[in-house]
């Protein structure tokens, strides 16, 4: 019976020394401030590999029960949570994970830790929506000064991508709920977060048509209005996806047309006529006119000088509709 007790004792103490066979200084990282995990093996390999296992178990078991909290809250219209976890309950990011090693020459045997530090955890998924949010407000910087020079497609197509900033705040709120960071300092970013993009959806909204334009154009056929013009360039640049409104003071583009028709001569039975059309296109936010160029255009038919100006009218649109699909939105 002594001699069980013995053996006993001689056991418990022995799985004492082997508790104490890593550096002192690893127990620092056994606290709540830290998931942890330390293991032994022959090979140091096979310890780190256990001691990733073991830690990312204990990570999956928070990971699910924040999951799980998500769905709560999500069902219970809270805000605890940017959004639905849905793409992180069966990952485990062991990308922060960081270890050391220690080897026992009387067991002949490596001993590995593998922790996280789960404050630096929170302050690298901190940084994450802080540079978010500094990328929003700097995305919302750009667009508002586009649209005060007049370029409200460039600044649709800058708040369109800060847009698709916001799908990657999803994972920095999960993790911070993961590694625990304080529910109030969450608050405060879903807060922020929230409010840039409410902020860009707004602004999106706003323009939701673009940039407008206005065509003014004057155009004339030995002495007569020729109003096809107009309506022909509008037409063209309609189907490609330019907005127009009628007065030129609340247009962001204003497209000026000046046309006229000119007898050339008359030869074997063709008519030949020139169109001199000039264009300019100015910025109402900015009174700058930004392009402007002049043409000549032949046109020829054989039944007379009007049906020559109006083959010349028909292929001046086309040479305008090019010019102005190349300028107007630079």
């Amino acid at each position: 019976m002594k001699r069980l007790v013995t053996l006993l004792l001689l056991l418990v103490a022995g799985f004492s020394v082997s508790a104490q066979n890593y550096p002192s200084e690893w127990t620092r990282y056994t606290s709540d401030a830290y998931y942890h995990d330390i293991e032994s093996a022959f090979t140091k390999q096979e310890a780190l590999e256990l001691a990733r296992t073991n830690l990312a178990r204990q990570i999956q078991v928070r990971v699910t029960e924040v999951s799980q909290m998500d769905k709560n809250v999500i069902n219970g219209r809270s805000n605890i949570t940017y959004n639905s976890s849905k793409n992180f309950a069966t990952d485990v990011d062991m990308d922060l994970a960081e270890s050391k090693s220690h080897y026992n020459d009387m067991q002949g045997r490596y001993y590995v830790l593998v922790y996280i530090d789960k404050a630096a955890a929170c302050t690298y998924y901190e940084n994450e929506l802080k540079m978010l949010v500094s990328n929003v407000d700097n995305a919302l910087a750009i667009a508002d000064n586009y649209v005060s020079t007049g370029f409200k497609q460039k600044a649709k197509t800058e708040l369109e991508k800060a847009l698709r900033l916001f799908d990657n705040a999803n994972k920095p709120f999960f993790w911070l709920n993961v590694f625990g960071l304080d529910e109030s300092r969450i608050q405060r970013y879903l807060s922020q977060v929230h409010s840039r993009e409410q902020a860009v959806k707004q602004r999106l909204a706003d323009l939701e048509y673009g940039t407008t334009y206005c065509v003014v154009c004057d155009a004339d056929l030995f002495g007569k209005k020729y109003f096809k013009l107009a309506n022909e360039v509008k037409g063209e640049l309609a189907a490609s996806g330019c907005n127009f409104v009628d007065d030129p003071s609340s247009a962001d583009i204003v497209i000026r047309i000046n046309a006229s028709a000119r007898r050339y001569n008359e030869y074997q039975g063709m008519y030949f006529i020139y169109v001199d059309p000039a264009v300019a296109i100015d910025k109402t936010a900015t009174g700058q006119r930004v392009y402007e160029d002049e043409l000549s255009v032949k046109g020829a038919h054989t039944l007379g000088y009007d049906e020559a100006a109006r083959d010349g009218y028909r292929e001046t649109t086309k040479q305008i509709t090019k010019m102005l699909k190349e300028n107007i939105k630079r």
